[in-house]
């Protein structure tokens, strides 16, 4: 592949694209081919440009990488020609390599790509930024350009070009590698796998942990994109949320609880406060009891709450501390102290709620009560159908409630299992036995 590409340098103002999937070396492979590019063209001299989503840590990565891909190439260096590195620049001879990022905040005017454009993490570049401020840096010199990533929701700018490419290699005769040199070039996991086992060993440990169909598999290890657009849950993955295991009202003799908490405010009638508590076991958890709030005034409401969790003997509790959650929290803390975890939904938090719910409902983690003819457990239920989710940028995933709908019960359910996540095994005694 690397030689291909190096090939592909010569095809002005074409575009390669590489798909890899994650931590399989598509970033050595980078290094190495700007390594290479600035020591073919140390005599004849030239600019690489290198860009990523990111100046720290992820271009001062590629940096880093280039730096020792060339350390390795010294014997092949002209006499002396000496690599240096200054700032975020790395020269050897007359050619060099700028590093720069590629977020819409940096000011990256004024650099030309002479020898090669270069855009590592792809998937996470802004296409239309990366269009307009990155693409004219080649536009009076031809250089190629080479966008290395893996994939996400097929709309990014790295997959629309995996696309065009893809496309332009199958009108080509023969085959590839061996006919003609591909534009698009990609590497499965089982490929990596054949010359590392260890690798292919994580992948699958990945696969069990996360179920075959989890987004974050899908893209970053199948490489095949997530829906941009859907529902959080396919009905079969709530089918195996539906545990056979009955309902309690009241805590068991030698088991441990959890419980995930979602306040919607006084006096808010649409939203409902919801409390769901599960039995903790050690390869997930199981809903026990879910207990529901409309309309009740703030401090009855706390109160309640409160009294509820000491009867369950809950070991720890995840609250949503957002908006007015703050004070209920607050409110909670004297009687919890460290048992209670206040959460703050934001977008990055609610994305790692929805993974780890998808998760542990693909790997049979998380069981719901069987049906108790309850209006918890119907409403339950039906949040979880209607739930929504959409894929963002920066492999982020959004969930909410469809107009109309509310997703009280699906946010109680993701913080208790967060909270059993949490619960640590009990301490086992050791010492010398008596006598």
């Amino acid at each position: 592949m690397l030689r291909s590409l190096l090939g592909g340098l010569r095809e002005r103002g074409a575009t390669f694209t590489v798909l890899f999937p994650r931590q399989s070396g598509k970033n050595e492979v980078s290094a190495a081919l700007v390594a290479a590019t600035l020591l073919g063209n140390a005599a004849s001299g030239g600019t690489v440009v290198v860009c990523a989503p990111t100046f720290h840590p992820q271009a001062a990565i590629s940096m880093e990488r280039t730096r020792r891909a060339l350390d390795r190439l010294m014997p092949l260096l002209p006499e002396g020609v000496r690599a240096e590195v200054r700032d975020a620049v790395v020269r050897v001879g007359r050619a060099s390599a700028v590093f720069l990022s590629a977020s819409p905040e940096a000011n990256v005017a004024g650099h030309t790509a002479s020898l090669l454009l270069v855009a590592d993490e792809a998937q996470d570049v802004d296409a239309g930024w990366f269009d307009r401020q990155f693409r004219p840096m080649a536009a009076s010199t031809g250089a190629p350009t080479v966008l290395f990533g893996t994939a996400w929701d097929g709309h990014t700018l790295l997959e629309r070009e995996c696309s065009r490419n893809r496309e332009f290699d199958a009108r080509r005769p023969g085959r590839a590698y061996t006919d003609f040199r591909p534009r698009h070039h990609q590497v499965s996991w089982q490929e990596v796998a054949a010359s590392l086992p260890a690798y292919g060993a994580y992948v699958r440990s990945e696969r069990e942990r996360l179920g075959p169909n989890h987004p974050l598999f899908l893209t970053q290890y199948e490489l095949t994109p997530a829906r941009a657009v859907g529902s959080l849950f396919s009905e079969e993955q709530i089918e195996a949320m539906r545990g056979s295991h009955p309902a309690l009202s009241a805590p068991l003799p030698g088991e441990r609880y959890a419980a995930g908490l979602d306040f919607a405010g006084e006096g808010d009638g649409a939203d409902a406060t919801v409390l769901t508590i599960a039995r903790v076991a050690s390869d997930g958890c199981e809903v026990v009891a879910l207990r529901s709030w409309h309309s009740a005034p703030f401090g009855q409401m706390t109160q309640e709450v409160a009294v509820e969790l000491g009867r369950w003997r809950v070991e720890r509790i995840c609250a949503d501390a957002t908006g007015m959650g703050a004070p209920l929290c607050a409110g909670l803390a004297p009687g919890l102290g460290t048992r209670l975890e206040p959460v703050t939904f934001s977008g990055s938090t609610k994305s790692a709620l929805g993974y780890d719910l998808l998760a542990a409902a693909n790997a049979g983690r998380l069981a719901v009560f069987a049906d108790d003819g309850s209006a918890d457990f119907a409403q339950c239920l039906n949040e979880l159908r209607a739930c929504r989710s959409a894929t963002g940028g920066g492999r982020s995933l959004r969930w909410f409630a469809p107009p109309g709908r509310h997703d009280d019960y699906v946010a109680s359910l993701a913080l208790c299992l967060r909270a059993a996540s949490g619960v640590r095994p009990p301490r086992v005694a050791t010492g010398r036995r008596p006598g």
